[in-house]
């Protein structure tokens, strides 16, 4: 067998990733250990890539919440039901004395007059129709009236639609449209409303989102379908991002559908890792405070059955909390997570 000859060997170690590179091992007893107050962690395999660690309130799911408006302006007269209350689809929620509502009131009935004198008089010329006795223009004509009639009654009823009037014509009744909890409620006896003005919210769902915050250097990195590591178990997933800066936070926004099990409340601020799954095996994940420089590359100090062992490594992805690394480390290792200034002295002696 040839020898490698000395130009070759430095070439190999040329090639070899500068990650690598093994620094000694470092002789520290339990003893030791204790007195520099090293704290140790076991590493585990890596099912995903730590991306960043965002910011984001929690909402409620967009098809779980709907919001009640008034359809006609008025005066509210009475508030029948309070933020959180439990109602039943056709509830009473607000009631609004309007003009507005008592004119739509009488042009309904107006209308409803129209159409019975319509179709009285488009069944008189069907009649005639059959004897012989008009023109069948003369039946279309009157065909298109009636319909032109049930339109403006169809029109107007659903504008009346599921309000009761009471004992005063010019009141109307706003119900809930679906079984819920009243969410959010701005509405107080004898404030003005505008048509279209909205007067609570009604929360018909359980399920959770969170709106989080995500940096500019990452518009574009995020995609749907990504999920979020949350900080009392569980885990979401990305269901959209935007990638439009909002001008006062100078972020983009990505929402994330939450599971059911962790104790959440709208409006809570929470903080979730990204992390983007993989099927790389050799990929460890560690605490991100476990990574130290030596000598311009990434270390862990490896805990060995007589010290630690600085072992390079690659950083994959990094949180604040959680490192995704490649080499040198095995699931079930111990790494150190504290005491690293006294680690990394006893490494770089006689460096």
């Amino acid at each position: 067998m040839r020898l490698l000859s000395g130009m070759t060997i430095v070439l190999m170690l040329a090639a070899a990733p500068s990650w690598a590179q093994q620094a000694s091992p470092i002789p520290v007893s339990q003893q030791q250990q204790a007195r520099l107050g090293i704290a140790l962690h076991d590493v585990t395999p890596a099912n995903s890539i730590a991306v960043v660690d965002m910011i984001g309130r929690v909402t409620r799911a967009p098809d779980s919440v709907r919001s009640i408006v008034a359809p006609f302006a008025g005066v509210i007269t009475k508030v029948h039901a309070l933020p959180g209350a439990t109602v039943k689809t056709g509830d009473p929620l607000i009631s609004i004395s309007s003009r507005d509502y008592a004119s739509a009131t009488a042009s309904l009935s107006q209308a409803q007059s129209e159409m019975r004198v319509a179709e009285a008089a488009l069944a008189r010329q069907t009649q005639l129709l059959a004897n012989g006795l008009v023109a069948r223009s003369s039946v279309e004509e009157t065909r298109a009236r009636a319909e032109s009639a049930r339109a403006r009654v169809a029109e107007a009823s659903a504008m009346s639609r599921g309000m009761n009037t009471g004992k005063d014509a010019g009141v109307y009744v706003i119900r809930a449209t679906a079984a819920g909890r009243v969410g959010t409620l701005n509405a107080h006896a004898g404030d003005t409303v505008d048509a279209m003005t909205t007067l609570a919210s009604l929360t018909t769902g359980m399920e959770l989102w969170v709106e989080f915050q995500i940096p500019a250097r990452l518009i574009g990195q995020i995609t749907p379908g990504d999920s979020v590591e949350l900080p009392r178990g569980g885990r979401g997933r990305i269901m959209s991002v935007t990638d439009v800066l909002n001008p006062i936070t100078r972020s983009a926004s990505a929402y994330a559908a939450l599971p059911a099990g962790p104790a959440l409340y709208e409006g809570q601020l929470v903080r979730g890792q990204l992390s983007r799954a993989t099927t790389d095996a050799k990929l460890i994940s560690a605490p991100a405070q476990s990574v130290v420089q030596i000598h311009g590359q990434d270390h862990v100090f490896r805990r060995t059955s007589d010290g630690f062992a600085p072992t390079p490594v690659q950083v994959v992805g990094r949180t604040e909390e959680v490192a995704t690394l490649r080499g040198g480390l095995r699931p079930g290792d111990a790494v150190a997570t504290s005491g690293l200034t006294e680690l990394k002295a006893l490494a770089t002696q006689g460096g």
